[in-house]
């Protein structure tokens, strides 16, 4: 009597293996993506805090991140590009106006799309760009 497995049982298990790491490598790259994106969201809701005390102190937002009362984070960003903040805006008046955002960088990036998330004023977060799907893998939430 032989001892083993046939050839076709083995091609089977190789088969049903290729099906599940279909199914799984996919989602494995969202959730390392969402993990990333994190990074760029804390970031955001730093500055949006950040520009509304300065806001509330002088009026209006400003440029440049010397002004604000946080440390420049650019030297300690992995996967985004240093912040773009938006001056001159007035987060009473206009509570929907983005007043921050960063562009995801290459870094580690598998799919080499890169993505702009915003914040407003109002605390919400907003994505734009990448590939399709992109910014439903992110999903971004209000503060």
């Amino acid at each position: 009597m032989k001892r083993g497995f046939t050839l076709m049982e083995l091609i089977i298990v190789v088969v049903i293996i290729g099906i599940l790491a279909m199914v799984g490598l996919p989602q494995f790259f969202r959730v390392a993506e969402r993990g990333r994106a994190a990074e760029g969201i804390a970031l955001l809701g730093s500055i949006r805090s950040a520009q509304l005390r300065y806001a509330a102190e002088r009026g209006r937002t400003v440029g440049v991140m010397a002004s604000l009362d946080i440390s420049d984070p650019t030297a300690t960003l992995k996967f985004f590009g240093a912040p773009t903040l938006i001056a001159g805006i007035d987060p009473q008046n206009s509570p929907g106006s983005i007043i921050a955002r960063v562009t995801r960088n290459a870094t580690q990036n598998q799919t080499g799309n890169t993505y702009t998330l915003s914040i407003q004023a109002n605390g919400i977060f907003q994505c734009a760009g990448g590939s399709a799907g992109t910014c439903n893998i992110v999903r971004p939430q209000q503060n």
